[in-house]
């Protein structure tokens, strides 16, 4: 498969995938909350601060999209080891850990003020240990593209 091939696939697949996150929090989860809501009115208290719980998770998650469209370029054009590039992911892995943090953090502070349930909890632990694990194997891989960038330019000074 082609470069240009793999980066727009790439592009596809962020595309689908932000437009399901944007379906996610502009609808899905709010017409949730509702339902909740009918079903357990004495939860109707919970409902902003899980919305916001829910739109704040959301904005590092669309942020490494973002830096996932930018790496997409760098696998069109074939320039993926640089010093650029390595950055981006660089970003994407800070986007992930910082969405990690806020999705643990923010599922035991909600545990702490009564507004969580325990399957929600363990939940949110799982989903922080798998978006750590993320956050980690993009952090290696920004590490070692900025190698292979400063390789490549050692190459390129001795031809």
């Amino acid at each position: 498969m082609s470069s240009n091939t793999l980066g727009k696939l790439i592009r596809v697949f962020v595309a689908v995938v932000g437009l399901i996150g944007l379906t996610l929090c502009l609808y899905i989860i709010p017409m949730w909350g509702c339902e909740i809501i009918s079903f357990a009115p004495e939860c109707a208290g919970w409902y902003w601060p899980w919305l916001i719980y829910a739109w704040l998770f959301a904005l590092p998650c669309f942020g490494v999209l973002v830096c996932v469209w930018m790496v997409s370029g760098a696998v069109i054009h074939e320039t993926v080891f640089t010093n650029r590039t390595a950055k981006r992911v660089k970003t994407g892995a800070v986007l992930l850990m910082t969405a990690a943090l806020l999705l643990g953090g923010g599922g035991m502070v909600l545990a702490f003020l009564n507004m969580n349930t325990p399957i929600m909890l363990i939940l949110s632990v799982i989903g922080t240990v798998f978006m750590f694990t993320l956050a980690l194997l993009a952090a290696v891989l920004s590490r070692y593209l900025t190698k292979a960038a400063v390789l490549q330019d050692e190459s390129e000074g001795t031809i």
